[in-house]
């Protein structure tokens, strides 16, 4: 008989900590040339173990079992083969809205934050309730940020693809959302409304990469999410000529239309814009880093 060792039979070595585990996987984020290795370290670790990052970090004594060891790890791996972080993550954040990310539809950008802003200012100048149209409504961010924000009391949603529109179903379902109508269209858009159908307010993120821009895109980009959210033609302007031609005819007098470009089209979206003979007020405005990101014009008519 084998006599235990003094005090007691052998323990298990005891797993890392939280704090180490972070540590551990900012190392081999580092090595892997990633921009942001010590913010994506957090977010990775916090998310295999279903904590928030501010938790991640209150509790970063914590014993890390294997389990859940083996859980980062796969996030990782995942990481380093390139899928997005907001995939892996299983969420993202959209001003004040949580919606589920994942390959069907397009990842929500910051800058398409600021263009709510420009709608929420022309917004102010109206009491009556806004019906607005969000054509490309990919992950139905926009739509439920309208609805979440007061800005449209309804939204009509329209996209080519029935993936996005499943994944803004269930996006609106999370968010209990009343007032979120989703419809396909096909790629002349305009056919999903009925004749007359009309609104206060048209917005839009339309595809907008060139087509030969479209094999340079970072391939976390280009390799993960869907081609036909981001390519608009061969010079990028496919899918926003087509807003921009129908959008007075489906513009309540006063209502305004809204547009996310792409820096380098400004001068080209404008000139759209300004062909139309019921479209007055165009203009292009600058994103935060002063970039021209924004178009928008007004149907002639009362405000």
């Amino acid at each position: 008989m084998i006599d235990p060792p003094p005090g007691g039979p052998a323990r298990r070595p005891a797993g890392p900590t939280r704090r180490e585990i972070v540590q551990g996987v900012r190392r081999e984020l580092e090595l892997a040339g990633l921009e942001s290795p010590r913010v994506e370290a957090e977010r990775l670790v916090a998310a295999a173990l279903s904590l928030s990052v501010s938790e991640l970090g209150l509790s970063g004594g914590e014993r890390v079992d294997p389990g859940a060891a083996a859980d980062v790890a796969r996030a990782v791996s995942r990481r380093l083969e390139g899928q997005p972080l907001q995939h892996i993550e299983g969420t993202v954040d959209f001003r004040r809205v949580r919606l589920v990310s994942d390959g069907r539809a397009l990842i929500p950008r910051p800058e398409t934050e600021q263009l709510l802003d420009l709608v929420a200012a022309w917004r102010r100048g109206r009491d009556a309730p806004v019906d607005a149209l969000d054509i490309g409504v990919g992950s139905g961010a926009i739509a439920l940020a309208l609805l979440d924000e007061g800005i449209a009391g309804r939204v009509v949603g329209l996209d080519v693809s029935e993936d996005a529109l499943d994944q803004a179903r269930e996006n609106a379902r999370r968010q209990t959302a009343d007032g979120l109508e989703l419809r396909l269209c096909p790629p002349d858009i305009w056919s999903a409304l009925e004749p007359g159908e009309t609104f206060d307010l048209i917005i839009s993120n339309p595809p907008y990469v060139t087509t030969p821009e479209w094999t340079g895109l970072d391939p976390v980009v280009r390799d993960h999410e869907p081609r036909v959210a981001l390519d608009g033609g061969e010079d990028g302007l496919d899918v926003i000529r087509t807003v921009v031609s129908g959008a007075a005819a489906h513009l309540r007098e006063g209502g305004a239309l809204f547009l996310e470009i792409a820096t380098h089209q400004a001068p080209a979206v404008l000139a759209l814009l300004e062909a139309e003979p019921i479209l007055t007020d165009s203009r292009v405005r600058t994103d935060l880093a002063a970039r021209p990101r924004f178009a928008s014009a007004r149907k002639a008519g009362s405000d």
